[in-house]
C-alpha cells in the first residue's frame, strides 16, 4: 500500500471503495430489469473489479487501489449502504487526490472508475419503457454524432445502457469532474 499510505485512513477507505461502489450505484440507477438484471449488472460487477486487480495499469496508485477493492472483496455487501451518496463521494475522492498525485494518476482513477461503471450499466439490458421515443433518438443522434467525430460507434452496447443508466453515468461524470473530449 505504498501509494495508499500517504492518505489517512478514512481517505484511504473512500479511494479503495468508491470503484465497487460506483459501479453498484450505477447498478441500482434503473431497476426495471429487477432482480435479473441486479443480479446480472452485480456479477459484472465483481468480474470487473477481479480483472481489474489482475491487470496492469498505466498508473500503479489505480492498481493498488483496484487490487485493495478486490482485496477486501468480503466487505463488499457492507459497502452497499447509503449507496445514494456516491456522487457526493466522488467530488471529495477528487479534491483528496487533487494536490496529492500528479495529473495522469488522478485521470487513471477518474477512468477507472468510469470503465467499471460503464461495464455494469451495459451488462443487463432494460427494455426501454413504452413510447420511450427519446431512448429511440438518443440512439440515432448517438450514432449520427459518432459518424461526424469518426468514432466507432456500437448500438449493441448504448442499447444495453438505459435512459436512467446514462444520466447516472453523466452524474458520475460530472462528480468526478472528468475532462470534456
Amino acid at each position: 500500500m505504498a501509494f495508499l499510505e500517504q492518505f489517512s485512513s478514512a481517505e484511504q477507505a473512500l479511494l479503495v471503495i468508491l470503484p465497487y461502489r460506483a459501479g453498484l450505484w450505477i447498478s441500482v440507477s434503473d431497476t426495471a430489469g429487477g432482480t435479473v438484471a441486479d443480479a446480472q449488472e452485480r456479477a459484472m460487477l465483481a468480474r470487473i473489479i477481479a480483472a481489474s486487480a489482475r491487470s496492469n495499469f498505466s498508473s500503479p496508485f489505480v492498481r493498488e487501489v483496484v487490487r485493495e477493492c478486490y482485496g477486501r472483496r468480503a466487505e463488499w455487501s457492507q459497502w452497499r449502504e447509503n449507496i445514494d451518496s456516491v456522487p457526493q463521494e466522488c467530488r471529495q475522492a477528487v479534491a483528496i487526490l487533487e494536490g496529492r498525485l500528479n495529473a495522469r494518476d488522478i485521470q487513471a482513477y477518474r477512468e477507472q472508475i468510469m470503465s467499471i461503471s460503464n461495464s455494469v450499466a451495459k451488462a443487463f439490458r432494460e427494455k426501454p419503457e413504452k413510447g420511450a421515443v427519446s431512448f429511440y433518438v438518443r440512439l440515432m443522434l448517438n450514432g449520427l454524432i459518432s459518424l461526424i467525430n469518426h468514432e466507432k460507434y456500437d448500438s449493441v452496447d448504448l442499447l444495453n445502457i438505459s435512459v436512467k443508466e446514462d444520466m447516472a453515468l453523466g452524474t458520475l461524470a460530472e462528480a468526478l469532474r472528468m475532462p470534456a473530449g
